[in-house]
C-alpha cells in the first residue's frame, strides 16, 4: 500500500486484509511514523518510502491511491519491478498516459485496473440486470449526482490543481462512468457548466449533458461544494430503475427501485464491502493471469469524457468526444 492516510487505513487496508487469497504485506508514505502506526495496527511492515515498497521481493501487488498527479509515475515503476497494480480512479489525468501504462503493463506481463470500487457493489449488477431484462424498456436518458462539501481551507487534496484537483477528477468520474457503462459507448458530444468556488482554482461543481445519439442523454451533476447525494437513475421508455445510494459507504446497505406505470417496487441488497469485492475481483484475475474486470479501454473512455467534459464547461462550448485531444 502506497500510502497510510486515514481514507485508506479505515477503508482499503481492512479491505485487503479480509479478502480471499491476499494479505497486506507492507506499506509505505511519506510520513514514516504514521506508516509505522499503520503497520503496528495491521501487523505489517513498513517500508521507509515508496520505492522500497515497489521492490520489495514479497510483494506481488501494489496499491496506488497517491494524488491524481502521481499515478503514472508509480504505475509504472510498480509494474517495471514486475507487480501488479491496482490505482485510485482517475487513472491518469491525460490520454496518452494511458498508452505509457497499456504499453508498459503488455512488457511486463501485469494487470493495471482502475479502483472504481461501486462497480463491485451488487446493486450495480442489479440494475444492469434489470435494464437487460426489459423491466423498463429501452434506456433513454441516464441521470447520476454524486456531491458532498469540502470545505476551503481544509487542505483536501481535491482543492489543489497541482495535484489533479477539482470536482471531476473526483466525484465526476463516477457520474461519468455510470452513464458510458450504462450506455455501452462514450457519447458524442457533451456541454456543460461548472462553478469555481471563490477562492479556489478548480472546477468545485458541474452541470452536464452527454449526448449519446438518437435521442439518448445522460443528464449529470456533480459538486464538492454541497451535498451529500449519490444517486443515479436508468429512464427506460416504459419506467425508471433508481439506485439511490450508488456509492454505498461501507456498511450501508444496497438496493434498487424499479417505477412503472403499473407498479413501483424495491429490493434491498445484502450489506456489503464494495472494496473488498474490488480487492478479490482483481487478485483472482491477477492471479489467473485473466482479462482485468474493469479493462483500461472503459478507464481510457470514461477519462476521456470527463476532461471532455470538464473542457466544454470551461469553455462553455459543447465537445465533440471522438475528436478530442486530452
Amino acid at each position: 500500500m502506497l500510502g497510510a492516510t486515514g481514507y485508506i487505513s479505515s477503508l482499503l487496508m481492512p479491505a485487503i486484509q479480509a479478502s480471499a487469497g491476499s494479505s497486506l504485506v507492507a506499506v509505505a508514505s511519506r510520513d514514516r511514523r504514521g506508516a509505522e502506526a499503520v503497520a503496528d495496527r495491521f501487523g505489517c511492515r513498513a517500508q521507509p518510502d515508496y520505492a522500497a515498497l515497489v521492490a520489495d521481493p514479497d510483494v506481488d501487488a501494489v496499491y496506488v491511491p497517491l494524488p491524481n498527479t502521481e499515478h503514472l509515475e508509480w504505475t509504472l515503476r510498480a509494474l517495471a519491478a514486475g507487480k501488479h497494480v491496482l490505482v485510485e480512479k482517475p487513472l491518469v489525468l491525460r490520454g496518452a498516459d494511458f498508452a505509457r501504462i497499456a504499453d508498459a503493463a503488455r512488457a511486463a506481463d501485469r494487470l493495471v485496473m482502475e479502483a472504481f470500487m461501486y462497480r463491485f457493489h451488487p446493486q450495480q449488477a442489479r440494475a444492469a440486470a434489470l435494464l437487460a431484462e426489459g423491466a423498463v424498456g429501452p434506456l433513454r436518458l441516464v441521470r447520476a449526482s454524486f456531491a458532498y462539501p469540502i470545505a476551503s481551507g481544509s487542505g483536501n487534496i481535491r482543492l489543489d490543481p497541482a495535484l489533479g484537483g477539482g470536482a471531476t477528477w473526483d466525484v465526476g468520474v463516477y457520474a461519468v462512468d455510470v452513464a458510458c457503462a450504462a450506455f455501452d459507448r462514450a457519447p458524442l458530444t457533451v456541454s456543460g457548466q461548472s462553478t469555481v468556488r471563490p477562492g479556489e482554482s478548480v472546477e468545485t461543481s458541474l452541470a452536464g449533458v452527454l449526448d449519446f445519439g438518437d435521442g439518448r442523454r445522460a443528464v449529470l451533476d456533480y459538486s464538492i461544494d454541497y451535498g451529500p447525494c449519490a444517486e443515479y437513475q436508468l429512464q427506460g421508455e416504459s419506467g425508471t430503475i433508481v439506485v439511490p445510494n450508488a456509492w454505498a459507504k461501507d456498511g450501508e446497505p444496497g438496493g434498487v427501485i424499479v417505477r412503472t406505470e403499473k407498479e413501483t417496487w424495491s429490493e434491498e441488497l445484502p450489506v456489503v464491502d464494495h472494496y473488498q469485492l474490488q480487492v478479490e475481483a482483481f487478485v483472482e484475475a491477477a492471479r489467473a493471469g485473466a482479462a482485468s474486470p474493469l479493462p483500461l479501454a472503459a478507464s481510457e473512455r470514461t477519462g476521456r469524457v470527463a476532461a471532455a467534459l470538464q473542457a466544454a464547461a470551461a469553455d462553455a462550448t459543447p465537445v465533440t468526444v471522438a475528436a478530442f485531444s486530452w
